[in-house]
């Protein structure tokens, strides 16, 4: 039986792996679970601990940031293998490439077994053949694999996908707990942090021509922005096409689910996802959803094209524009879609997701 779990993961900035960590943590800290969190780092914009869940620094003090790279890299693995003797979790959880490799190492000498899991298209994150040979040294290692998509477990080697499990993300209560909406706002809604894999200028582009047919609708984006000089394009060019009135940044907000609820659709325009949280989160609304069949996997995975959401191939704002249209033109056939996503509540609840990650951990442990 599974009675300490400690997670390992970069940081808690509100990114969907770092959603992922908090949703898990508050359902085990709600069973009696004890749980720590093991960060390397502490970002500006992060998700709130939950109540009981205890936090463990082992990122870089203000004295040692002249060190080299290898030099820290080597202090933060040091301090997870001193935190992980003293504390003895029943099972580590790390999340995310640089952090998966930093378990591993660690925990050598422990007697903790690590269950790594890969959280977003391995054919980006590990596409040199430097972290093609050491993922398949290492990930060999662990005790197990989690993975959000088929996909994604495929890419690697056969010891690793012999002992992986796939597993689909929870779902937030705050969205399963919504009902049903009896009437759709003027708005077609798109969630998530502003860089260039959320392609937002392809949404921005199919937007454009679904104005030609509907003017009287906007766009909203909600989402922080990363930093990357994706949103500052973003604007340039809604600025140079005169759309400032109908393509709107709506930034971040801790209440997505009130924001979108009752939008006429919701898009997912990304070039490449994992399993992406937000499109979930979305479906269990009831929203209609409009997703890109971007590898790894991840949307094909949640959605039946044409049964309970729309795909569109990745990059195509003409097919991504006609999908919208297709919703708003039938508003009737958009609500039953919507209907039928709503059903991955039962899928991706949060008691059932835990659930899963549980069992999986005591399967391959004990």
């Amino acid at each position: 039986m599974i009675n300490y779990v400690m997670f390992h993961i970069h940081s808690l900035g509100q990114g969907g792996a770092e959603r992922v960590v908090i949703n898990l943590a508050s359902e085990m800290i709600s069973r009696n679970i004890r749980v720590g969190i093991a960060t390397a780092e502490e970002e500006k914009n992060e998700f709130a601990l939950p109540e009981g869940v205890t936090r463990f620094d082992i990122g870089i003090r203000p004295e040692e940031e002249d060190l080299s790279s290898s030099k820290k890299r080597k202090l933060r693995q040091k301090r997870l293998h001193e935190l992980l003797l003293k504390e003895k979790p029943d099972v580590v959880y790390s999340f995310c490439r640089g952090a998966n490799y930093r378990a591993v190492l660690a925990s050598g000498g422990t007697g903790v077994p690590v269950i790594i899991s890969v959280r977003s298209d391995p054919k980006v994150d590990y596409s040199s053949k430097v972290h093609r040979l050491l993922s398949g040294y290492l990930y060999s290692k662990t005790a197990g694999a989690v993975f959000q998509t088929t996909g994604a477990r495929d890419f690697f080697n056969e010891k690793i996908r012999k002992k992986s499990r796939v597993i689909l993300n929870p779902i937030g209560k705050s969205f399963a707990a919504q009902g049903q909406i009896s009437e759709r706002r003027k708005a077609v809604v798109a969630v998530g942090r502003h860089n260039y894999a959320k392609d937002y200028m392809t949404l921005a582009k199919a937007f454009e021509l679904v104005l030609k047919d509907y003017p009287d609708y906007v766009l909203e984006i909600y989402g922080h922005d990363s930093g990357d000089n994706s949103l500052l394009q973003l604007k340039e060019w809604i600025k140079s096409h005169k759309l400032e009135a109908k393509i709107l940044i709506m930034g971040d907000t801790d209440k997505v689910a009130e924001c979108i609820k009752d939008a006429a659709c919701y898009v997912l325009s990304s070039s490449f996802e994992g399993m992406p949280n937000a499109l979930m989160e979305a479906m269990a609304l009831g929203l209609p959803v409009l997703a890109t069949d971007c590898p790894a996997g991840g949307p094909a995975a949640l959605i039946e094209d044409g049964m309970n959401g729309l795909l569109c191939e990745v990059g195509n704002h003409r097919e991504m524009a006609a999908g919208i249209v297709k919703y708003l033109e039938y508003p009737d056939k958009a609500n039953e879609l919507g209907l039928a996503a709503a059903e991955i509540r039962e899928k991706a609840g949060i008691k059932k997701i835990t659930d899963e990650w549980l069992k999986y951990a005591e399967s391959v442990i004990c």
